[in-house]
C-alpha cells in the first residue's frame, strides 16, 4: 500500500491517476493564466496608443479651428471706382470685426485729411465702411503707408495698412494741328 502524506506521495511510490489530473489542472491553469496575462498586456498597449493618437487627433482638430476675430478690426481698401476730378487719394475703411465700433475718430500722420465720409456720428457697424480722402503730397510730399484709428474701448490708436495706391493715369494729350485760314 501506499504511504501518502498530505495528499502527496513519497517518492518511489507509485503515482495515481488522481494526482496526474490534479496536477495538469495546475499546469493548464498556469499556462490559461499567462495567455490572459500576456493579452491583457497587449490590449493595454494597443489602448495606450489609441490614447495617444486621440490626443494628437484633438491637438490637431483645436490648432485647425481659426480663432475668432476680435471685437473690432479694420480692413483698408482702394475703392472699386473713383469720383471724376477728386483730387487725394480715397480709402475705404472696413470694419471686419464681429461688433460695431463707437467713437470711431481718424487721426492723420504728417498728412493733411481732405474728406472722411460714412463716419455718421463715429459708429460702424459690422462689415460697414466709412471713406477717408488723404492729401498726401500737399502734407510731406511723399505717400503715407498708414491711418491711425482709436475708438471707445482702445486706449492707444491702431495703425491700419494702407493698400498701395494704384499708379496715376498718364495726361492725355491731344495732339492738334494748326488751323490754316
Amino acid at each position: 500500500m501506499e504511504q501518502v502524506r498530505g495528499g502527496a506521495t513519497l517518492p518511489g511510490m507509485a503515482v495515481s491517476y488522481g494526482d496526474a489530473a490534479a496536477w495538469a489542472g495546475v499546469v493548464s491553469s498556469v499556462v490559461f493564466s499567462t495567455t490572459a496575462l500576456a493579452v491583457s498586456v497587449r490590449s493595454l498597449r494597443h489602448a495606450q496608443r489609441a490614447a495617444d493618437a486621440a490626443e494628437r487627433q484633438a491637438v490637431a482638430a483645436e490648432l485647425a479651428v481659426p480663432p475668432a476675430p476680435p471685437p473690432v478690426s479694420w480692413q483698408a481698401e482702394l475703392p472699386r471706382s473713383r469720383r471724376p476730378m477728386e483730387i487725394g487719394t480715397p480709402y475705404v475703411i472696413r470694419n471686419v470685426g464681429n461688433e460695431p465700433a463707437t467713437g470711431v475718430t481718424v487721426q492723420s500722420r504728417g498728412f493733411k485729411i481732405s474728406e472722411i465720409e460714412g463716419l455718421d456720428e463715429g459708429v460702424v457697424l459690422p462689415g460697414a465702411s466709412f471713406v477717408v480722402v488723404l492729401m498726401e503730397w500737399i502734407s510731406t510730399g511723399s505717400r503715407t503707408n498708414e491711418i491711425l484709428l482709436l475708438w471707445d474701448g482702445q486706449t492707444l490708436p491702431v495703425g491700419i495698412a494702407l493698400p498701395p495706391r494704384p499708379p496715376e493715369p498718364p495726361p492725355i494729350f491731344v495732339k492738334t494741328s494748326p488751323i490754316i485760314r
